[in-house]
């Protein structure tokens, strides 16, 4: 009779450089009760390891683990593994990547794996019609078929549906995101193909199909930038409702986003970016358009040259200035909106260059510095105004208003948080702009139902972690504590509850982590007074209070209420009305964030090949 870790038994022996190599058993002697094995790995059979152990059972940590047969080594379902362990897990993968099958199932969840070039091919209007109406596990695994359960399940169940895409930065899950709104917007249905057989494929989105997939150039020029681990980082996250009718077609879609990125706006680390509308703006426009705005390269701007990185290998940031454009044409913003909205952003770019001078104990700012009236110019704003609360604060007592001066440090901050407030506003402006246009009063009373796509930024660890990072990984808990739940949890419940027989899985629980930020005397509670995953991340407290707060000053406010700009005081509108939607629901909120949780949810992780 065979046993576990018999001569020639294949199995992982654990290795320094490599992770894990392929090693043989080549003797298994017994001495008393101890079992003495050796093992030698495949590629190098001069090397012996020997393990000593009075217990040979799969769940002995100190046995490598077992090597599957190479048949099932590239399963496309890793729960078909018949010896599903770490490294089995990662040979799968490997192997599957390595024939460029770039998916893979675990169970309920699709496994996608950054394949670091384009694979269109996986993605053509033929493959999205070849899951058309097809069950998960009648094709190879793929996005098209988790966006088919969906919609089926949407469809025959009648309830929400939200597929969440997570893993680290430069996994690949904005383009994930982006192929699953491609296939709800451009497949046929099953009573489509049966009329269309012997026809070619349907080749005219709808209007609201066509706006829908214009969304993602959008978001990605006003919310992506280039970052040391990813080209194209969303620096915010997104949560896009595509939205059906009681007959499910397509009717509209509503987006929300949370923690847009300020900080980048104002500074870029060494390699990285700002925002890609910046550098699309300055390498797209016209030299006339550019004149009017005072504009010049990216090189000379402190909000564009930090990172020194003006350019990305292969991105025409002038061809994508135009697809944005296109874009923000298919929502409904003309040519002549758009024009205003660049003149904000040119605006801020001069901001940046504003020159505020230092004495020995203050900071000095004259209303006629080249770069300040400019800026003032295009946002229709005072300049002396500006001036003089760049360079002061202002402090409301009950019986009086307190004025003093800041010092350089302080002035630079406050001239940042206004460009800030600005920017953060403008994207505000863009979105509400974009659900306004998607999704009218006359579409929402139609809505049926909806299946969600979530897309937040992954978790992230560098060398300074600051609390964008903080806030960052503090999502991407929220989401793994909501993974462990319905993947483990819930699913060990149920199997006590009907008696099945199982080994209990342990998995890492990271409650005790979200206690810490969340619980009454938590992290973000001792912010506001004041104002587990990948890798242990030492956070610098150093501006955290200053950032969760991220205000402008009550002179800087008053400046921009008195606007002569139509798109600013548009913008200033939708920051009141956000406000006070965001006070009235703040009982609400914690209730809100589990009722996204609990809708059926199909998981997409996504992960990098190193």
């Amino acid at each position: 009779m065979v046993s576990l870790y018999d001569v020639g038994t294949r199995c992982w022996y654990p290795d320094e450089k490599l992770g894990w190599i392929s090693a043989t058993v080549k003797s298994n002697k017994k001495n008393g009760n101890k079992h003495i094995i050796e093992f030698v790995p495949e590629n190098d059979d001069s090397q012996v390891f020997t393990i000593e152990t009075d217990n040979l059972s799969e769940e002995n940590d100190k046995l490598p683990p077992l090597r599957n047969p190479p048949i099932l080594e590239a399963a496309e379902d890793l729960t078909s593994l018949s010896y599903l362990n770490e490294p089995a897990v990662l040979q799968a993968i490997k192997l599957r990547y390595s024939q460029l099958n770039i998916y893979t199932y675990s169970g309920i969840v699709l496994i996608a794996t950054n394949p670091f070039q384009r694979v269109e091919q996986l993605y053509s209007q033929d493959i999205i019609q070849a899951y058309a109406g097809k069950r998960r596990g009648e094709l190879d695994p793929h996005l098209f078929a988790i966006a088919e359960d969906a919609y089926r399940c949407m469809k025959e169940d009648g309830e929400n549906q939200t597929i969440v895409v997570s893993g680290e930065s430069g996994a690949g899950k904005t383009v994930s995101a982006k192929y699953i709104m491609r296939y709800f917007a451009t497949v046929e249905e099953d009573s489509e193909l049966q009329s269309n057989i012997g026809t070619e494929h349907k080749s005219d989105m709808s209007d609201v199909e066509k706006q829908i997939l214009a969304t993602n150039p959008i978001m990605e020029a006003f919310g992506n930038a280039k970052t040391t681990r990813n080209d194209n980082s969303s620096r915010f996250g997104k949560y896009l409702e595509i939205l059906f009718d009681k007959e499910t077609s397509i009717i509209g879609a509503r987006i929300r986003t949370y923690l847009l990125e300020r900080s980048r706006l104002v500074f870029q680390p060494s390699t990285e970016r700002n925002y890609h509308i910046f550098y699309q703006m300055l390498a797209g426009m016209s030299s006339s358009e550019k004149e009017a705005l005072g504009l010049q390269t990216a090189d000379d701007y402190k909000y564009t040259n930090q990172g020194g990185m003006p350019q990305i290998e292969g991105i025409d940031d002038a061809e994508e200035f135009r697809i944005t454009n296109e874009a923000l044409s298919l929502i409904g913003i003309d040519k002549s909106k758009q024009s205003e909205i660049y003149k904000i952003l040119a605006a801020l770019l001069h901001i940046g260059n504003i020159d505020i001078a230092a004495t020995k104990n203050d900071a000095h700012l004259s209303s006629d510095e080249p770069n300040l009236t400019k800026a003032c110019e295009l946002l229709g704003i005072d300049a002396v105004s500006f001036a003089k609360w760049c360079v002061k604060k202002q402090i409301t007592t009950r019986n009086e208003k307190i004025t003093s001066n800041l010092n350089h440090k302080q002035a630079l901050v406050a001239r940042d948080s206004f460009a800030k407030y600005i920017y953060s506003a403008l994207f505000d402006w863009l979105v509400d702009y974009v659900n306004s246009d998607l999704c009218p009063d006359e579409v929402a009373a139609r809505v049926k139902s909806f299946i969600g796509v979530l897309d937040i930024y992954g978790f992230e660890h560098f060398e300074k972690n600051s609390f964008e990072q903080f806030c960052i990984n503090y999502a991407n808990e929220k989401l793994q504590q909501e993974f462990n739940q319905h993947v483990f949890k819930l699913e060990q419940e149920e199997y006590i509850k009907e008696q099945i027989e199982w080994s209990f899985i342990d998995f890492a629980d990271n409650q005790p982590c979200i206690d810490v930020i969340e619980n009454r005397l938590g992290i973000l509670s001792l912010l506001d007074e004041e104002s587990r995953l990948p890798a242990d991340v030492t956070y610098d407290i150093e501006g955290f209070i200053e950032k969760n707060r991220d205000t402008v000053g009550e002179g800087h406010l008053e400046v921009m209420k008195n606007t002569t700009n139509p798109l600013l005081q548009s913008i200033l509108e939708i920051i009141d009305k956000n406000a006070a939607a965001l006070e009235a629901s703040k009982p609400e909120t914690k209730h809100q964030e589990q009722r996204l949780l609990i809708r059926n949810r199909l998981w997409v992780p996504c992960s990098r090949i190193r």
